[in-house]
């Protein structure tokens, strides 16, 4: 990010908006039609998932909305192990790591020229979540293509979410939809409810065993 150079700052008076600060960001844009990449601050992207985005977007025509790989709590998959492993090495796609987050659609790709067409973010809409939905809703109700699929260099890091009092029930409902989501696999999960029982059992069975060898 020191290294980055090529950007303008804009600064806005109010209460923090994710979709005003896209909206704004994306119609500020003064120059040619350019290819625009929504992405939150938890995400982890390769170079691989920008050169998709170029194959699976075009003016008037495409917008692609990539589906992502989250990842679940590292403190709980990685729970047996002596420590979390780097970054680098958490990111593997398998059923134990984490799941394809089929309901998000906050990361797409687009082109300027189509946002400003589709009317671009509904700035009504307060708290968490909703703006993304109704964005993707107004596309697959057009004329234009909505590329949907699964990417493999695209990924949700797990943290902490806080599902606040001020939402909507409808909000609150997703929120909480996606923090039960995030935290594992429903194996997992059993697990870790399950766990004193499990710690008994193989305690009793040690017990055994130390009796059979007397």
């Amino acid at each position: 990010a020191a290294n980055f150079r090529n950007f303008t700052f804009i600064q806005l008076n109010g209460e923090f908006s994710r979709g005003k600060g896209l909206d704004v960001g994306a119609r500020s844009w003064t120059g040619r039609n350019v290819l625009l990449f929504f992405c939150d601050v938890d995400i982890y992207f390769t170079s691989e998932l920008l050169n998709t985005c170029r194959l699976n977007t075009q003016p008037g025509k495409k917008v692609f909305y990539p589906v992502l790989f989250s990842q679940y709590n590292p403190g709980i998959i990685y729970g047996h192990h002596d420590s979390i492993p780097p970054l680098e090495k958490q990111l593997v796609i398998k059923k134990e790591t984490g799941f394809w987050r089929d309901f998000g659609f906050g990361m797409t790709c687009q082109y300027r020229s189509d946002f400003i067409n589709i009317g671009g973010f509904d700035l009504d809409i307060k708290g968490w979540g909703g703006e993304d939905v109704h964005l993707y809703r107004k596309y697959l109700h057009s004329n234009l293509i909505v590329v949907r699929t699964p990417v493999r260099g695209l990924f949700h890091l797990w943290h902490e979410k806080r599902c606040v009092d001020e939402l909507t029930p409808e909000q609150y409902k997703m929120c909480m939809q996606s923090k039960a989501m995030n935290e594992a696999s429903h194996g997992q999960l059993g697990m870790l409810v399950f766990r004193h029982e499990i710690e008994a059992h193989l305690r009793k069975q040690k017990q055994e065993t130390r009796s059979q060898k007397t």
